[in-house]
This record gives structure tokens, sequence and C-alpha cells, in this order.
């Protein structure tokens, strides 16, 4: 279990771990370990599945309410005492409108109507919090990790290009595509999909059926179809029995699938992952501002673009198992770094989700499965992350701001009760009122702030769900196990159901 769309080759002898799944062919196997034991068990039992989070504004709300509270009972007794010799009325007057003006419920509102306001502007545009207070870490974000997979590069069908002596008729073109149909291969898959976009299009519906075939692992797949013999796989696979001599064929991007029909070799398929639009512009912004770095279970055929994307002053590692990739963050965390965001898609990110600050789960439909995260973000999503980022700073500047205006009210409106020029009726009328001034403040302005903050237009889950409403297998790239809800209302209230459990 990689995430990853190559498959990894096991021979003899070799450990298969739960969460793999056979590509073709026939095999023994023998069980070694009990499922208590297993793989995933291994991972889902380390320490940080159980490791809390901080809540520094709920933690500062604490801390303020004792120290708050004996203020102001020393003022009203203080403003009694000035006062009680000279005037006793006036006394009595001053505390009571001490302890009536002061307003301790704009302390307490400030954080969580800024902080829910926000959440729930976020959740109208596709990413949804385990609670507010996720938003407080985010802001403290100072390095920002990427898997590739599924991430930055789409899980949907990529870039797909034919190269050969000639082209593929339409008739070639169909046999193609029923022969990589009766693969499980990854690359069989997303052949089977274009070749069948491309049929639509030319308007062809008579599909031929094969007659037979045949996979072999690691290699390919061949079999009769329409009566005619066709090979599809491995370069040397596909040319040896030919006696043709393999020319590696070069493939800056993806992965190459060789095609022969009746005995003659007629070309390859380049069938490369299709990088997200303006990912380019998001690491370049957040390269200027955080550390990036990225972790791909895949190989390192495509260090050198990812490289230049990412910068000659980020790490990336290739080839990383799921512990691998708890392991990097976990020490990030022990050296300098003080907030580490993980971005990932797949269960095999989800130790290094659930270990970093930030675990932001990416997945094409909201109403389904992610592991244990902080955050669930529609994979549309992915290039705003750089925005994301600022409207959870700009959130938290709110709630201080708003924390400010609060104790402002408190200190003027103490102030003027302590002298008795305030009676107990317009105190009775200032605490509420500083109460809504805090609140109306705090959600109008982050609410403001987030139809400005790039993320993504209002109500906009009908962007974010697949364009069909119940796609195919051949659409998403994925099993269709978990379907996808068919109206926006649905998925808000699976995403709900997400954050509450």
């Amino acid at each position: 279990m990689t995430g990853e769309d190559v498959p990894v080759e096991k021979g003899p002898n070799a450990l298969l771990y739960a969460g793999g799944r056979q590509a073709a062919g026939t095999i023994e196997v023998e069980m070694l370990k009990p499922v208590s034991q297993g793989y995933l068990t291994s991972l889902w039992n380390q320490d940080v599945f159980s490791k809390g989070r901080e809540r520094s504004f709920s933690t500062l709300a604490n801390r303020l309410a004792p120290a708050f509270t004996l203020a102001v009972l020393l003022l009203a007794l203080g403003s009694a005492i000035h006062w009680g010799g000279a005037d006793p009325s006036r006394a009595v007057r001053a505390f009571t409108a001490v302890l009536i003006v002061a307003c301790p419920c704009a302390l307490a509102l400030a954080a969580p109507f800024a902080l829910g306001s926000a959440q729930r502007v976020l959740a109208r545009r596709g990413i949804f919090l385990r609670n507010p207070h996720v938003l407080e870490t985010l802001a403290r974000v100072d390095t920002v990790v990427f898997d590739k997979t599924g991430t930055l590069t789409s899980a949907k069908l990529g870039e797909v290009r034919f190269t050969g002596s000639d082209a593929l008729n339409a008739d070639e073109e169909s046999w193609v595509s029923e022969l990589a149909s009766h693969s499980t291969h990854p690359l069989s898959a997303k052949l089977t999909a274009w070749l069948g976009n491309r049929s639509r299009q030319l308007e062809k519906t008579d599909r031929p059926a094969a007659a037979s075939f045949a996979a072999t692992p690691g290699n390919g797949i061949q079999g009769t179809v329409d009566d005619h013999s066709i090979v599809l796989g491995a370069e040397e696979w596909v040319r040896s029995p030919l006696g043709i001599s393999s020319r590696p064929a070069r493939v800056p991007r993806g992965s190459a699938v060789h095609v022969a029909i009746d005995g003659r070799y007629r070309g390859h398929f380049v069938i490369s992952s299709n990088l997200r639009p303006e990912i380019q512009l998001l690491l370049a912004d957040l390269g200027r501002r955080c550390e990036i770095a990225l972790l791909s279970g895949d190989n390192e055929r495509e260090r050198g673009s990812f490289q230049t994307l990412f910068g000659d002053r980020a790490k990336l590692f290739f080839n990383q198992s799921p512990l691998n990739k708890l392991g990097f963050i976990r020490d990030l965390q022990e050296q300098r770094h003080r907030t580490v965001m993980m971005v990932g898609d797949g269960l095999n990110d989800a130790g290094a989700l659930k270990q970093s600050d930030v675990g932001v789960a990416v997945v094409e439909n909201v109403g389904a499965f992610s592991p244990a995260s902080d955050i669930i973000m529609a994979a549309t999503l992915v290039p705003r992350t750089h925005h994301l980022l600022r409207y959870a700073r700009n959130s938290v500047k709110v709630v201080r701001a708003s924390l400010v205006l609060s104790l402002l009210y408190n200190v003027v409106g103490v102030a003027f009760a302590a002298s008795g020029r305030l009676s107990p009726v317009v105190c009775a009328v200032l605490m509420p009122l500083s109460s809504i001034t805090v609140v109306a403040f705090a959600s109008g302005l982050t609410a403001w702030l987030g139809r400005r903050s790039g993320i993504g237009p209002d109500s906009s889950l009908s962007s974010v769900s697949p364009e069909k409403d119940n796609p195919t297998e051949e659409d998403t790239g994925k099993d269709t196990d978990h379907q996808p809800f068919s109206s926006a209302k649905a998925v808000q209230g699976r995403a709900m159901e997400v954050q509450s459990s």
C-alpha cells in the first residue's frame, strides 16, 4: 500500500501487508502475523493518534476569567468605599453600576463567534474544520508538507498521448480499449477511460468483445479482440517476441504503455499525472512565507520537474512508506519548526496527518471517507491552500481586535460607573449592547474577509463535487464503494457528521 498509481513488484518470499491489492495472476501466501500485529494496526497504534490539541484562546479566556472577576469586585468595593463618606447614595449607585456594566460576556464571545463564523465561511467553500480552534493552529503554520499523487496531481485522468510510426485508427483504438478494460492496472484503467472518451467524441458505440485475454504481472496484458491479436504493456515485453530490440522510451513525465497489433509494434501511449491548476503559483507563494517539502510514495522519475516547482531549498523525498512520512513530520517538530501542516489524500498519509499540528485531508468527494485529520478539503481547492493560511491569520487578528474592543468597553464603562455618573438602568442597557457590538464586529468582519479571501465563491459545494452525480470508476479513477452524494445539501450534512464524530 503506497497510495500511488504504479504497482510495487513482489517476488517469492516477500512480505505482503494488509491494505495491498493483488494486480493479477495467482499467488500462494502464508499468514505470518495476526491482524492485531498488522501493518495498518501498527501505524494506528502510534501514540500520535491520541494526542490532544492546544486551544490558546480558550486557555486565555479561562486564565482571564478569575482575574476579571476579582478586578471587578475590587473596583466595586473601592468605589463604594471612596464615595461612602461623602455621598452614601452615590456609593451604592457606583457599586451597583460597576457590577452591572462590567461585561465578561464580550471577552468570552469574541473568539467563539469570530472562529465559528470563519468555520462556517470555509464550510460553504468546501473546507471543513474539525472544530473552530483549528484556525488558531493554522494561523501559526510555518512549514507545509505535501503528498504528491492525488494532492498536487489530480486523481482523475491526466494527459494521454500516443507516439508511433502511424496513428491508430478508430477500430484499433476500440480493440486496445476493450483489452485494457480487462486489466486492473491503474494505467490500463486510465487508458480505457481516455479511449472511451475518444470513442464517444467520434460517436463510435459498437465496441467489440475480447475473445480471450491473459495478464502477466509486471509486464502487461495480451488477448484477442475481433480476431486481432493485441499486446499491451512494458516495452521489452511487447517488443521482444516480435524480434525488435528494446529502445528505452523517452518519457520525461508519466508512464508508457506499449502496443503491438497482429504481430506489429505500433508505438506507445504516454500517460502522465495531471498537475492541478495553479500549483506553481501556490508553491511560489508558500515558498516565500513558509518552508515547504514533498513526501511521496512514488518513485523519483519526476524529481526534476517537482524540484523546479518547489525550488532548490525545498526537501523532496520519494519512495516513502506511511511510517517514513510520520517519522519525517515528527523530526520536523522536534527540530526548530513550531507548527507543521501536512496535506495528503491517502490512507497511507493518515499517520503523518495526525502527527502534524494541522492535518489536511484532500478528498475528491467531500462526503467520502478520509483519514484522521483536522481539516477536510475538497481536492479542487488545494491550489488555494495559501489563501486558507492567510484567511486563518486574518481570522485570528479579528479575534484579537474583538478582545481589544471588549477590553476598551470594559475600561471606559467601569471608569464611568465607578465615578457614580451612570445609573444602574443605563448600565443594564450598555452591558448587552457591548456583547452585541462585539459579536456583530467579529462575525461581520470575518464574513467580509471570507468574501475577499480568494479561497472560492460562497456556496461552492456544487463546484467541489464531481460533474456527474454518480460518476463511474472510469470517471474518478477510484473504487465506487463509497457513492458520492447527489446534492450539495447531502454533502454538507455528511461533512457535519464527520466533524461531530
